[in-house]
């Protein structure tokens, strides 16, 4: 278990907080990881199964959905396509608009892929801790980004 130590200190603590994020972040994601010898990353696969349950979307739209940046959405999205599995295709009424949709081959190989998505490992590490430890770590977390100048109205509204 990690020791919180000087805290008193900013930098201290935001160098603890940051090694925490990080650890966070690889211990629960594991964007390239192949899944069940697919070709396909969990993130390909999250955007075969919003492209096959909403219909074609730009790729803004497919970036606001994964929470992701456009270019980072625009370099998946040219991954799928490279592979066969989406196509690119202009909006009828507005020729600027390119709407990415899922191809045959697309949606043959998301059919091919059990959902064996299962329990998911930080809903199960979250379940773990007792609803005080869940509200501090929620409103601490959500201190620090209005601290930032984010904006945590909605957060807040669930934790209260």
């Amino acid at each position: 278990m990690f020791v919180a130590n000087d805290l008193a200190d900013p930098e201290e603590a935001a160098r603890q907080i940051s090694g925490l994020y990080g650890q966070m972040w690889h211990r629960f994601t594991s964007p390239k990881q192949r899944v069940d010898g697919s070709g396909l990353t969990p993130r390909m696969l999250q955007v075969l199964r919003h492209l096959a349950a909403s219909g074609p979307l730009t790729v803004g739209e497919q970036a606001e959905h994964l929470r992701i940046g456009r270019a980072a959405a625009t370099e998946l999205i040219d991954r799928l396509e490279a592979k066969g599995l989406v196509a690119r295709m202009r909006d009828e009424r507005d020729h600027r608009r390119v709407f990415v949709w899922l191809t045959e081959e697309g949606k043959r190989r998301l059919a091919a892929v059990p959902d064996r998505r299962g329990p998911d490992p930080f809903i199960a590490a979250v379940a773990a801790l007792d609803v005080r430890t869940r509200r501090q770590i929620v409103n601490g977390l959500s201190k620090l980004l209005a601290a930032a100048g984010s904006s945590t109205d909605k957060v807040e509204e669930k934790v209260s």
